[in-house]
């Protein structure tokens, strides 16, 4: 079985110690916990999933924090589409006419990666959706991994 391979569009050779990236991975658990509590934001994270050199390496530097967020919508009757757009409309940033289309997934996104540049977050069901087209393992599970929040 061969690895998915989908580029990542802005890869540096930064590199992190584990112990920076510990405390990102401590911060967003709870940053996970407080998405799902606010009820501004249209989308609650129901798994997180860590994977790649963090886990599946023994080096002191690695190149990032990994992680695969699955989100879905809190409110399922409106559709999601019109959702996004209403929120757009009511968030005090501006916000580009296209991306008004995935705006509550976006926010969330940038809440839990809190400007920290050791993390690289992962849309989990979109990577998942991918493989499943491509007939091919999903990338977070091809390795080690581990769940590090699932509603429950």
């Amino acid at each position: 079985m061969q690895k998915l391979e989908l580029e990542k569009p802005h890869k540096t050779n930064t590199t992190y110690s584990r112990e920076t990236a510990k405390r990102a991975l401590e911060n967003v658990v709870q940053r996970i916990k407080e998405a799902n509590e606010n009820k501004e934001f249209i989308y609650r994270i129901t798994k997180a999933v860590l994977f790649g050199s963090y886990i599946n390496s023994t080096k002191e530097k690695i190149g990032d924090l990994d992680i695969a967020i699955y989100v879905e919508l809190k409110n399922k009757d409106i559709p999601e589409v019109e959702q996004n757009i209403a929120r757009a409309r009511t968030s005090y940033n501006y916000v580009p006419f296209i991306l008004k289309f995935i705006y509550g997934k976006e926010e969330v996104f940038k809440y839990i990666k809190d400007k920290k540049k050791v993390l690289e977050l992962h849309d989990g069901i979109k990577v998942d959706e991918d493989a499943k087209r491509f007939n091919e393992p999903s990338y977070i599970y091809f390795d080690e991994n581990r769940v590090i929040y699932e509603e429950v």
